[in-house]
C-alpha cells in the first residue's frame, strides 16, 4: 500500500528535534526524499554499514519522520521499504522562546549536528565523485559553492535579504524533481543569523573554550 507524504513536518519538541538533528539521521531523511528504500539501500548510498542504521531507523520511524510502505520476503527474511512522512520539515518557533539559560546545551548540541550532518554529506559527496572519476566516469562541471560572509547590515537590510533567502529556500525545494532521468540530487545549507562578541569590558559568564 502507498502512502503519499504530507508537504511538512512541524517539530514542537527538543527531544524530537535531537532525533532529527544527529548526521547520520539526517541523511538517512534525505535518502529517503526521492524514493522508498531499504535500510540495505540507504547503507549503499552512504557507504556505511546496514547493521548500524537499523537503530537510527527505528529511532526516526518512532518520531514520525519514516515509515514502513511496504514490506516484501527476501529468502527467508522480511524486508521493509521505508518512506518519509513528509517532504519538508519546519521548527515550530515557539520551541526556543524559553528563558535566556534554559535548553543551552542542547541548542548547541542541535547546532553541532546540523553542521556535522551537513559536513559529513559533503566530505562523502566529494569522495564518491572521486571515486567515480577514477572509474572513468566523464568529468562534470563543477557546482559547488562554499563561503562564508560577514556584512553589517541594517535592520531594513537585514530583513530584505532574509525575504530574499525564504525565497531562494522555497524556489530549491519547489524545483525538486524525483531520482533518475539524469537528476543530479544537490544540497543546501543557509545559516544567516546576527553575529554576536562578548564585550571586552564584561566577560563574566563567557563559557570556557
Amino acid at each position: 500500500m502507498e502512502n503519499s507524504p504530507s508537504s511538512m513536518f512541524i517539530i514542537r519538541d527538543m527531544e524530537t528535534m535531537r532525533v532529527i538533528s544527529d548526521p547520520i539521521r539526517a541523511q538517512i531523511f534525505e535518502a529517503l526524499l526521492n524514493q522508498p528504500q531499504t535500510v540495505r539501500q540507504v547503507a549503499e548510498k552512504l557507504g556505511l554499514s546496514a547493521s548500524k542504521l537499523y537503530y537510527h531507523f527505528n529511532l526516526l520511524e518512532k518520531f514520525g519522520f519514516i515509515l514502513v510502505q511496504e514490506t516484501r520476503q527476501v529468502g527467508n527474511l522480511i524486508e521493509k521499504i521505508y518512506s518519509v512522512t513528509s517532504t519538508a520539515i519546519e521548527v515550530d518557533p515557539t520551541l526556543f522562546s524559553f528563558p535566556s539559560g534554559e535548553h543551552d546545551e542542547q541548542l548547541l548540541s542541535i547546532v553541532r549536528d546540523t553542521i556535522d550532518a551537513t559536513r559529513e554529506d559533503l566530505l562523502r559527496s566529494l569522495q564518491a565523485r572521486l571515486y567515480a572519476l577514477e572509474q572513468g566516469e566523464p568529468p562534470k562541471p563543477r557546482r559547488v559553492v562554499l563561503n562564508r560572509l560577514r556584512s553589517h547590515l541594517s535592520d531594513e537590510q537585514a530583513a530584505r535579504l532574509l525575504a530574499k533567502i525564504q525565497e531562494l529556500l522555497s524556489e530549491f525545494e519547489q524545483s525538486d524533481e524525483k531520482e533518475g532521468q539524469g537528476n543530479q540530487s544537490y544540497a543546501l545549507m543557509i545559516a544567516f543569523y546576527p553575529s554576536f562578541y562578548y564585550p571586552a569590558e564584561n566577560r563574566a559568564g563567557r563559557p570556557e573554550e
